[in-house]
């Protein structure tokens, strides 16, 4: 998986221990260059570093080209739109797969903009960003139709299907692998841990699309985050493989108040003198 270039609040409060102030550097030089792209009409486009063109926003074209669907698959050379009915998504989240190599960025109309007109919509809120073949986004639909905004630089192709989600139950969920989590319950914080030298990078989304990437960090982490009350809340856990275990506590409150211990109501036992 990789949303390392989709940060609303990065806290990433250590540098990276286990590599060099030169690589540290060019990562951090990654990032920002990600999160500009993302997040800003800042970017890198075939005249290089600066101001992206009309044409790389599709929602701010007149008649932006609606991309169609091969099965699963979506492919187009520019940046267009991908609807998908209510009725078809269910509110499921999709799993987004980049095909192959090239910069693909995935932005959702909010359900609120979606009950207004076309006019008097904002900017669509940003989900993630996508480099190479292989990387892999949530997108979480709303309850109306999904407006799934595609930002390409040249050919790209991506395919769409229901993700595979890990249901975090019991409020704790350990691993050491990248992982989809659904939290449906009261609860609206959490404990996050990673004990090991590698990245860890966590994404929280909410129902309609919105996502923050509030921990992109490495080696040994221990945060705790919160959110908005909602139906269900969904991580993106992203470590490397073999070099660290994570965990998430949830704050989930008692169910049942505790019950107080009986009263001892027989009279403490004397001892007698035999004299």
């Amino acid at each position: 998986m990789s949303l390392t270039d989709l940060s609303v609040s990065r806290t990433a409060r250590r540098g990276i221990r286990t590599f060099s102030a030169w690589v540290w550097v060019w990562g951090a030089m990654v990032l920002f260059a990600g999160a500009l792209n993302t997040y800003s009409d800042i970017g890198l486009d075939e005249d290089g570093f600066g101001l992206l063109s009309d044409n790389d926003a599709p929602w701010e074209m007149d008649d932006p080209p609606i991309i169609e669907a091969s099965g699963n698959r979506y492919s187009d050379d520019g940046s267009g739109l991908i609807r998908i009915p209510r009725q078809e998504h269910d509110q499921a989240p999709y799993q987004v797969i980049l095909t192959f190599d090239n910069d693909v960025d995935l932005f959702v109309t909010s359900p609120e903009d979606l009950a207004l007109p076309e006019a008097q919509r904002g900017r669509p809120d940003a989900v993630a960003s996508l480099h190479r073949q292989g990387d892999t986004a949530l997108v979480v639909p709303g309850e109306r139709d999904l407006e799934l905004w595609v930002r390409g630089n040249g050919s790209w192709g991506i395919t769409l299907q229901k993700a595979a989600l890990r249901e975090i139950s019991d409020g704790f969920a350990s691993d050491t692998a990248n992982v989809f989590l659904a939290y449906r319950g009261d609860a609206a914080s959490a404990r996050f841990v990673h004990e090991g030298d590698g990245i860890f990078i966590v994404t929280v989304q909410t129902t309609g699309g919105v996502s923050d990437q509030p921990i992109i960090d490495s080696g040994w982490v221990d945060q705790r985050l919160s959110w908005d009350p909602t139906d269900a809340v969904y991580f993106t856990v992203e470590v490397d493989d073999g070099r660290g275990v994570w965990s998430i506590d949830i704050d989930e409150l008692a169910t049942d108040a505790p019950t107080p211990a009986p009263l001892t109501t027989t009279a403490p036992t004397t001892t007698e003198s035999t004299r």
